[in-house]
Order: structure tokens, then sequence, then C-alpha cells
């Protein structure tokens, strides 16, 4: 096997691309890997593989399983809220952007362990309106951003999710039933929207749309039911949702384009 040559001249540098290289691939797969296919996924020699590795578990930022697979640390974690919080600062003039165009508040939420947590928010001009503070989670069975994010998981992962999470009850409309969420995912994949009919907070509608990107990431519109008929919904909401989408997913890709991914 060829040994990648990184971007660099310096081998402290090159060792920190690959590492880097070595836990991207590990994110991208969702499940533990063997040494092998790393090595051979990442163009690295079993022993540079290993070796890394061997650093990253030291540092906390991968574990071996018992099956000695290698699955992503939990020293990621609190990473990831601090990039979702960069992501938030990048997105919010677009966000500014729809709010001011739609008139109603407007959210990302990225997944964050079980829950979806928001990375960025632009509330309404209206009196009566959502106001979501950015670190705030929200159970990802019973908002609109969470429906699209689990949308994005086939059926048995989403088991898995709900099974650890669970399904707490936040208003009379709330969903409790793993099998009714479950067949509504599948009519969110199929129309490209979830909905949430005051299902974490009374009196608050929700539209969602996913990312199409490696990131878990979900961006919603929210308001008053009086305010978010079927029919703004359907010819206003989410049409502007997809377009604002599409522009978030660029930034996330230019963004990547500019670090050589």
């Amino acid at each position: 096997m060829t040994e990648t040559t990184a971007p660099t001249s310096t081998n402290s540098v090159q060792s920190i691309v690959r590492a880097f290289r070595i836990l991207e691939e590990i994110a991208l797969s969702e499940r533990p890997m063997g040494i092998s296919e790393i090595a051979e996924n990442c163009n690295l020699p079993m022993p540079t593989a290993h070796r890394i590795l061997r650093t990253l578990i030291a540092g906390g930022y991968a574990f071996q399983t018992p099956r000695r697979t290698y699955a992503l640390g939990a020293r990621l974690i609190p990473l990831s809220r601090y990039a979702g919080g960069s992501l938030g600062i990048a997105f919010r003039p677009m966000l500014a952007e729809f709010a001011a165009k739609v008139d109603e508040s407007v959210s990302v939420a990225m997944l964050d362990q079980d829950f979806a947590r928001y990375i960025a928010h632009v509330p309404s001009e209206h009196p009566m309106r959502l106001f979501t503070e950015v670190g705030n989670q929200v159970s990802i069975h019973a908002s609109g951003v969470g429906k699209a994010i689990l949308s994005q998981f086939s059926d048995a992962e989403v088991r898995t999710i709900l099974d650890r999470a669970g399904m707490r009850a936040f208003t009379p409309t709330t969903i409790t039933d793993p099998n009714e969420l479950i067949a509504q995912l599948h009519e969110i994949r199929e129309r490209g929207y979830a909905i949430d009919e005051a299902e974490h907070d009374l009196g608050v509608r929700c539209v969602a749309v996913s990312l199409d990107v490696p990131l878990h990431l979900a961006v919603s519109a929210s308001g008053l039911p009086s305010r978010m008929t079927d029919e703004v919904v359907t010819t206003v909401v989410v049409p502007e949702l997809n377009k604002l989408a599409e522009r978030l997913r660029e930034a996330i890709e230019k963004s990547n384009t500019q670090w050589g991914r």
C-alpha cells in the first residue's frame, strides 16, 4: 500500500491531518470500524493507522470496542457543540433574511447525542412569537427539527434512538408510540418536510426540513397555528425553507472545499 502524502512538509502536521482523516472516516461510516478497513479507506499502512488510533484512544477521542473495532470517543461531544456554535454564527445572516421574508421565527438544530440542539435562531417581529435560546436542546421525537433529523435514519436506527431517549409526553398531541412516529417519518421522507403540531410547546406549530449533509442538521420555521395555516405552510413556508436549506448546504460545502474535503 502506498502511504498518503499529506499536504504539508512536516511530520507533525501530517500526523494531525491523518488523525482527522481517520476520525472523519469513522464518523461517516456511522458504525465502529476495524483497523484494516480504516487503514484501507484512509490509504494508510496498518502500523501507521494503529499508531494514530492508539494516540486518539489515549486522548479520549476514540475507543476500542469489545469486538476490537474502533468508534468515536466522548471527548468529541463538546467539540461538536462548539463547532455547531460556529456554524450557527455563519448561518445567522441567511436566517435573518428568511425571518424577514416569511415573518416567522427560524432555527437550525443539530443532532447532539439523542436530542436536537439549537445552534442558530432568529425570532420573528411578531409580538406573539417563538423565542429559542441557542444551545437549548429539545426532545427529538416531539419537535419539528427532531423529526426532520430522525427522518435521516433507518427505522431500526430510529427505534434504537427512541429506546435510549424515551418518548415523554409534553402536550396532549405529543406522539409517544414509536410505531406511530415511524409511520409519520415515512410520510415526512415522502413529502420532504416535518410538522410539529404543538407537540413540544402548546400553541406553536413548527415546520422543518433536513439538510442533506454528513452532519445531522435541520432548519425550521415556527409560529402560531393561526398564522401557520396549511395553505401558508405549503405555498410559502416550505418553498422558502427548501431555498434556505439549499443555501445552508452550499455554505457547508464551500467550507469543506476550502479545507480540502
